[in-house]
């Protein structure tokens, strides 16, 4: 049943392109077909939630984490512009910590969604993932659920990256990735890292707002790893996934954002979220934007930002490494599909046989398929 549809969808066309040189229309497609089949929210978790203390312990969390990194939450307080996603409704220190991060909005995450050209695998496992890279703190909690169970999931690797303020990734060679031919980038390590959920299914990242490139809205992206077993250089280089995808921001916060330096400096295409294909895609089922507060006045004193995700750990899919982080240096990897002089590490695609979502064996679940 799954691969008649994706023969279907392989047959769609389409001109709109995400990085330049890659068609979004068989993406979008996916992404089409996995809502047809499958619930995009944790609604069904509410009540359990509430009833084993998770909801509790996590609005306790994300408030102990501002008040640690900005005491003085009135500071915070500006009007809001709907539709935002910015706690800003005139909050003081004394206001009710179930108010300002109380939200049980969540997104089901799945296999279809692609890992972009630019997934370095061999990763370091820590929290703070900025080194010397310039831009505006982000400080982002992420929980992950078990969507089949509404249990959190304890000892699931989460990979985040994402481009700094001129909108290059580190890890990674490309004419379309900022830096052209500078091979040195290969060898850079900024804004990627992995982290292993807690008991409550919590990693807290530290990173810096995202730039913008050719092609994308601004976004990070994320992925999570079942049963990965750390290298003894305290890295990540498992290559199976449960989900592989990108989380995306309010178009007035970017806008903010791309005012200050070094954002302003970055001479790429901007695409707003109106435009992103795969953004709109999932817009009419779920809610696939950070919720955040300032932490000053103004936005450059930096952000923190909360998102809970599902996973069915029932399904998972090999993804596709552009390239690969060893003790002598990075290298491109070859052999990988969609590879040229555009994109040396390829272009992760979806055909039969090719990147397919498949159940883990023994594994029940309650979709049919997942996405990356």
């Amino acid at each position: 049943m799954y691969l008649a549809s994706l023969l279907a969808i392989t047959l769609l066309g389409g001109t709109t392109q995400a990085h330049p040189g890659h068609d979004v229309h068989h993406e979008a497609a996916l992404r089409r077909h996995y809502l047809s089949v499958q619930d995009n929210s944790l609604d069904h978790c509410a009540e359990v939630f509430a009833a084993e203390g998770v909801q509790r312990r996590t609005i306790e969390r994300r408030a102990a984490r501002v008040a640690e990194l900005s005491p003085d939450l009135h500071s915070r307080q500006a009007p809001k512009i709907p539709p935002s996603h910015k706690g800003s409704q005139g909050y003081t220190p004394e206001t009710d910590p179930k108010i300002v991060f109380g939200s049980n909005k969540a997104c089901v995450l799945t296999p279809e969604v692609t890992e972009g050209p630019f997934y370095v695998q061999g990763q370091d496992i820590r929290s703070n993932i900025v080194e010397q890279e310039k831009g505006v703190p982000l400080h982002i909690d992420f929980q992950l659920i078990d969507v089949t169970t509404c249990q959190p999931m304890k000892d699931v690797y989460i990979e985040l990256w994402n481009v700094n303020a001129t909108g290059v990734y580190s890890g990674a060679v490309s004419p379309v990735n900022g830096v052209g031919g500078d091979t040195k980038n290969l060898d850079r390590t900024f804004l990627r890292g992995a982290q292993k959920t807690d008991e409550d299914g919590v990693v807290q990242f530290q990173t810096n707002f995202p730039g913008h490139y050719a092609g994308r809205a601004t976004h990070i992206h994320l992925m999570t790893h079942l049963n990965a077993v750390p290298k003894e250089n305290n890295t990540i280089w498992d290559l199976s996934a449960t989900y592989a995808g990108q989380l995306f921001f309010d178009q007035d916060l970017i806008d903010a954002v791309e005012k200050l330096d070094p954002y302003n400096k970055n001479r790429q295409a901007k695409m707003r979220n109106v435009q992103d294909t795969i953004l709109l895609q999932e817009t009419p089922t779920a809610d696939p934007y950070l919720e955040y507060v300032f932490l000053g006045d103004t936005v450059d004193k930096g952000l923190f930002a909360w998102y809970r995700l599902g996973v069915n750990p029932s399904h998972n899919r090999t993804i596709m490494a552009a390239a690969q982080r060893f003790k002598e240096g990075g290298k491109i990897k070859t052999g990988n599909p969609g590879a040229g002089a555009l994109f040396p590490g390829g272009f992760p695609t979806y055909a039969p046989g090719v990147g397919v979502p498949v159940p883990t064996a023994g594994a029940g679940g309650r979709g049919k398929f997942m996405r990356n």
